[in-house]
């Protein structure tokens, strides 16, 4: 992980080949604390980030090691006088004006954050104890929601926090479907919940901010602990297979209906995480699991340690998400790399709109070793 110097301006600075401009002055947690003489409660330590090989099938390869972060930073919940909580994003600056970046997605990328304010602004007063769960693209994002926010709540019950200490929680709000049905299981009164998807600015008189589980697209075993022993806590015996489909979003198949054939043969449901309200016990009862990248595969989160897995990787959208998760819930994780039907370039940003073709020898032949089952006769 690239580390600045506590409380440096970026304000020219090269990171990952691309020039930012303008970034604010920012610390992390435990600088700050050190520096204000504010609460710092630590919950893991830093820890070393190391994933095992990935596994191929087929000719094309990717390098998904490429965007791991080298470690973990301390994990834990800081406690905070007059704090801002700015946009949906949940942003947190001090009353110093300092961006505590351990709390966002992006982490100590600051220069990459987007119309983040060098000067915050005052924001509106937020009277008593507020902790904030938000987080980047959490706001009707499925996968952020579930693991980037909820699981946050692990940091601030191992910091000895209650439910009860707080007046205020800051939160996206759950979108309809598995997210609201997890949300509503936390049993977290909704009068005290402040949606940050209708907020701007607040200022709260006390904070306690739970810092991002892991590091973008990187996911530390206490998140997926943390998810099944709350949501699971007498996890089912895994037998189903499951394709998880992706049908009216961006990144399928050109040819899905072959890719369905070869499934079918070899006993795979067609699902659509979107149409199942408890669709995390669907992933924890799954054996195996296919699937594109994308959030359906969030449930991945929810298998029973031993499921296989085959993510199938478009060119144009390589991210170590799943690959991730994947090692932190304990899974055989594999990968196809399939070809997209276009290219953006060397390292884009965000996710890509662009479908890809599946080579269908190599995806059966894939299946045939995930199932123990040769039916390509």
């Amino acid at each position: 992980m690239k580390v600045l110097d506590r409380g440096r301006q970026l304000s020219s600075i090269v990171q990952d080949k691309v020039l930012y401009h303008r970034s604010p002055k920012w610390l992390t947690s435990p600088q700050y604390a050190r520096e204000f003489s504010a609460k710092w409660h630590k919950v893991y330590d830093r820890t070393p980030n190391i994933r095992p090989p990935v596994r191929h099938y087929g000719a094309l390869t990717v390098d998904l090691k490429r965007k791991l972060d080298d470690e973990f930073p301390e994990a834990g919940v800081l406690k905070l006088n007059k704090a801002l909580l700015y946009g949906k994003e949940g942003w947190i600056f001090s009353k110093e004006g300092y961006l505590l970046p351990d709390h966002s997605w992006y982490g100590y990328y600051v220069g990459e954050m987007q119309e983040v304010p060098r000067f915050p602004p005052r924001g509106k007063r937020l009277e008593g104890v507020c902790l904030s769960i938000a987080s980047d693209f959490a706001v009707r994002g499925y996968g952020h929601f579930v693991i980037d926010c909820l699981s946050r709540l692990e940091l601030f019950y191992k910091a000895g926090f209650k439910l009860t200490d707080v007046d205020h929680i800051f939160c996206p709000k759950p979108t309809p479907g598995n997210a609201q049905f997890l949300f509503d299981q936390l049993n977290i009164p909704l009068n005290q919940c402040i949606w940050a998807d209708q907020n701007a600015a607040l200022r709260a008189d006390t904070l306690l901010a739970p810092t991002f589980p892991g590091t973008r697209r990187n996911y530390p075993k206490w998140a997926t602990e943390f998810l099944q022993e709350v949501f699971l806590p007498s996890p089912p015996q895994p037998s189903r297979r499951l394709y998880v489909s992706r049908s009216g979003y961006s990144r399928n198949p050109e040819n899905e209906a072959a890719v369905h054939r070869i499934l079918m043969k070899y006993g795979f449901e067609i699902y659509d995480p979107t149409e199942h309200i408890e669709s995390h016990r669907d992933f924890a009862e799954a054996a195996i699991v296919v699937g594109g990248s994308g959030s359906g595969l969030t449930g991945l989160a929810f298998c029973q340690p031993g499921t296989k897995v085959l993510e199938l990787i478009p060119t144009d959208h390589v991210y170590p998400y799943y690959y991730t998760l994947c090692d932190a819930a304990g899974l055989e994780y594999g990968c196809l790399v399939c070809q997209s039907v276009h290219e953006r370039g060397q390292d884009p940003w965000g996710p890509s709109s662009y479908n890809f073709n599946v080579n269908e020898n190599e995806f059966e032949s894939a299946l045939a070793q995930l199932t123990g089952e040769d039916k390509s006769t």
